[in-house]
């Protein structure tokens, strides 16, 4: 990959440790501090400089290891822009070890950032304040001057000054505690191992906790805000099991001696895997393991999975700068669900990874503003930008694809010798394929570099008939969204490893190192042939009809994750205009008997796709037809699942009930029955909105749903409201926040707009109303971006100054719901018109294009089998226009 010049801190002095002492007010929102760093000056020089950002420094020293008194700085020079700080001295420092001494103070801000203030409701139902921080990317630099790079690796002893009433945790267990004669109390905790400046944590407040050791001693502790202690023992178990399978998979134990795990109530990501203080947002940590519904029990589990990946991946060893954050992120994408999958077999969830991290990954970058896997990054800030479904899910699903070609043992023993080769280290990706290419004996780093260095996957159309040659002639091109075509696409390549399967079993991996290929397979007694069997490799697959329409008539012979790999190929090739839109028809009707939780998912996905584009661009007759089409599809599998749980339901039942649920929210919310029945259990809900009895979980938000689309909306709108004051579970206020968003008349949406921004949302949860409504139809659109428009400044006080992670979503939901080139001319000119703009560059290039990919499909619907309304009603009846 070509280099970038990277912007860095000068090497002419280097951190070695850190003894960082802070005394936060939680009431005055500030707090003081004292770091004493030692360093190694390898250059003589009269400045060092750190980074430094919203702190103000009050004095500076530099006391050198032998001989030389201590020096006063003579200056210290902020440097705003480039969040730095130079502290400039009157003599030369002298090449050796030495201390550097800077007293600081800053602010608990409320940005989700640094080190910054969280409210909570203590056990007296008073609201108070806890101090958490949040580092990654960028951001230990507001909380103490330092060398804020992954590469500048040393260690920390944290000693915190609290209020006796409190507690402190950080990183390490304590190592002292005493009280001091003004009544607060001093906590030194444990030298840290070598580490990354954004791993270091600690929170100060009142916290309940739950403890528990792993098989080779390692204390496990769940924290949590007053009064939910009793929402902590699920994520414990999974805690416990999760480091004991890593320990043995990765063959290095967890290196600290205890893992504390807590739940914060603002919180701008999901999680943030600090080395042995991992900090949650309260919806990704706790639940009540006998009410949870199956879909938040299954993500507190990857999460945590996920997060604890990292104290291997991330943690132990660390990319050597951001343009391999694909390292840290992509194989903990991985790596969630294979530990959960060992954890919780039953559930089958892989087929999820297929249907959710395969397809993001594939949507994002099927679009022209995609990135590679490895991004160049010149400048720390740019990293907010890579934090993405690329980084993430592609990078993951990279990472499933080796693992496929190289086997178990293989993947296993390459991992294992890349932790102790580089443990406590930075690493660049060539570092992991030399790892696996020395146990394998194979030079995989011309296989992966395809995939990595590159940005895009591959179309592989087949070519032929295999059931007449008993081979698969393939060829492979750049797969775009849209179907674009421009000069050089064709030059792209990738090192492609091939699975064909059929129902009789699967061919040994097969690759295809050029633009076409033949790849031999028996298919003696075969009924379907499946390409890309078992969904393993990042790529779309054309059929020709012969060989499509055998799959179709032939679906439950092919596997859960063939069948949504199956769905989404062909939804995404005739997007593309590569295939017939109506082919959607025959495939769709195909699944009238389909029981899976995990293909419905993906069902629904796809007919919302196309629920899209036909009502907005096609006449009212085919719409019509479309939305009964999709409800008798929908119906049957609702009569099996029905409304209420049984006590044979196992979590992918209990799932299968909550996803076509939905889809009745979508399809069938005006079938009086239906409407009237989710009304009454609605009311139910409101009537006692913290009991969990009152509204089984899994079916809660499309009763929410269901409710805000009936004759009694408004009413059930302001019960909802009302409700919302009251609940203490952030998941039930995020199905409030989606109903909200549903709501039918433009009074309401307007309403719910004004409640997003009137101060009861946290700022963290502030795209949830707006992202239901955006993705309600035309109206709903319309109505998300008038409002980010006229709302632009007080959206951006919110939460454009606190993550622009967040902001970033927030531009994509700009544009979700719209289908027409105009639409696109519209939102790119509002964004490029802010200041804001070269911060969501990416962001917006690829809403843009998403918008613009809808508007050709719209065009080649119109041309298309699938515009007529009787090619809908053929399907519907079972038969074919």
């Amino acid at each position: 990959m070509a280099g970038t010049k990277r912007e860095l801190l000068p090497s002419d002095v280097l951190p070695e440790h850190y003894d960082l002492t802070l005394e936060p007010d939680v009431e005055k929102f500030t707090f003081d501090g004292v770091v004493k760093i030692t360093c190694d000056v390898q250059v003589a020089t009269d400045s060092i400089s750190v980074h430094a950002h919203e702190l103000v420094l009050s004095s500076a020293t530099f006391t050198p290891s032998e001989g030389s008194s201590a020096s006063s700085a003579e200056s210290i020079t902020l440097k705003t822009k480039s969040k730095m700080a130079v502290v400039g001295f009157e003599e030369v420092l002298p090449v050796g070890k030495g201390i550097l001494e800077i007293k600081f103070r800053g602010t608990l801000n409320d940005q989700m950032a640094g080190f910054y203030r969280s409210q909570y409701t203590d056990s007296k139902g008073q609201k108070r304040f806890l101090a958490t921080t949040q580092f990654e990317a960028i951001d230990a630099r507001r909380c103490f001057p330092c060398w804020d790079e992954p590469a500048r690796k040393a260690t920390f002893t944290v000693t915190m000054i609290y209020p006796a009433n409190l507690m402190a945790i950080s990183n390490m267990p304590p190592s002292s505690l005493e009280t001091r004669a003004d009544g607060k109390k001093k906590e030194v905790f444990m030298v840290t191992p070598k580490m990354s400046t954004y791993l270091l944590a600690f929170c100060v407040g009142e916290f309940e906790f739950i403890s528990a050791q792993t098989k080779s001693g390692v204390l496990a502790r769940i924290f949590s805000c007053p009064g939910n202690s009793a929402r902590c023992a699920f994520a414990l178990k999974c805690c416990i099991k999760a480091l004991e399978f890593y320990d043995d998979f990765f063959g290095l134990p967890y290196p600290l001696p205890k893992m504390d795990m807590i739940a914060i109530p603002d919180f701008s990501a999901g999680a943030m895997e600090n080395w042995g203080l991992v900090t949650y947002r309260e919806v990704a940590l706790l639940c009540e393991e006998q009410t949870v519904s199956a879909t938040q029990k299954q993500r507190i589990c990857t999460v945590i999975a996920h997060e604890l990946a990292h104290q291997w991946f991330g943690n132990l060893v660390t990319m050597e700068w951001w343009d391999d954050l694909w390292l840290n992120e992509g194989f903990a994408n991985w790596m969630q669900t294979f530990c959960s999958d060992r954890l919780y077999p039953d559930w089958h969830i892989w087929e999820s990874y297929v249907g959710m991290e395969q397809q993001r990954a594939l949507q994002l970058d099927g679009l022209r503003s995609s990135h590679p896997i490895q991004v160049p990054i010149a400048k720390a800030e740019q990293v907010e930008e890579v934090f993405d479904a690329i980084s993430y899910c592609k990078g993951g699903s990279v990472v499933r694809m080796i693992y496929r070609v190289l086997g178990d043992e293989h993947f296993q023993k390459g991992l294992q010798l890349y932790f102790s080769r580089h443990k406590y280290g930075n690493t660049r990706t060539i570092d992991l394929w030399n790892a696996w290419k020395e146990v394998l004996g194979k030079p995989i780093d011309k296989m992966m570099s395809s995939w990595t260095e590159q940005m895009g996957f591959p179309l592989l159309e087949v070519l032929n008939d295999p059931f007449t040659s008993n081979q698969v002639e393939l060829k492979q091109s750049w797969f775009l969204a849209d179907g674009s075509k421009e000069t050089n696409d064709d030059a792209k390549v990738w090192f492609c490893p091939v699975i064909v399967g059929t129902d009789k079993g699967e061919a040994p991996v097969s690759f295809l190192e050029e633009k076409t290929g033949k790849i031999p397979c028996d298919l003696s007694g075969a009924s379907v042939l499946k390409v890309n069997f078992g969904q393993h490799v990042p790529v779309r697959v054309l059929y020709p009809e012969k060989v499509f329409m055998r799959l179709v008539q032939n679906l439950k012979l092919v596997s859960a994750e063939d069948r949504i790999g199956l769905l989404s190929d062909t939804f995404a090739t005739c997007k593309a205009g590569v295939l017939e839109p109506g082919f959607m028809a025959e495939l769709l009707s195909g699944f009238k008997d389909e029981l899976n939780d995990k293909v419905w998912s993906e069902l629904a996905s796809v007919m919302g796709g196309l629920e899209k584009v036909i009502v907005q661009g096609l006449d009212d007759e085919t719409a019509s037809a479309f939305k009964e089409f999709c409800s008798k599809l929908v119906l049957p599998a609702f009569k099996h699942v029905g409304w209420d749980q049984q006590s044979s339901d196992d979590d992918n039942q209990k799932k299968l009930r909550s996803t076509v649920l939905s889809a009745v929210a979508k399809y069938c919310y005006k079938d009086s029955a239906i409407a009237a029945e989710a009304v009454k259990r609605c009311k139910a809900f409101v009537a006692d909105p913290n009991d969990p009895a009152a509204l089984n979980a899994d079916i809660r938000s499309a009763v929410f749903d269901v409710a805000l689309q009936s004759a009694e909306g408004a009413e059930m709108f302001d019960e909802l409201i009302k409700a919302h004051e009251t609940v203490k579970d952030g998941a039930v206020k995020i199905h409030i926040y989606g109903a909200l968003g549903k709501a039918q008349s433009s009074t309401l949406r307007k309403r719910a707009l004004d409640f997003n921004l009137g101060g009861a949302v946290r700022s963290q949860d502030l795209i949830y109303i707006p992202m239901a409504m955006a993705a309600s139809g035309r109206d709903g659109a319309e109505a998300t971006f008038s409002w980010m428009q006229d709302q632009y400044d007080r959206i951006y006080e919110m939460i454009g100054a606190t993550s622009m992670m967040l902001f970033q979503n927030m531009v994509r939901v700009s544009g979700i719901g719209f289908v027409t080139e105009a639409k696109a001319q519209e939102v790119s000119e509002f964004w490029k018109a802010k200041k804001v703009y070269q911060n969501v560059q990416k962001a917006l290039a690829q809403t843009v294009e998403g918008i613009c990919s809808n508007a050709k499909f719209v065009d080649r619907l119109k041309t298309s089998r699938a515009a007529k309304a009787a090619t809908w009603t053929a399907a519907a009846a079972g038969s074919r226009l």
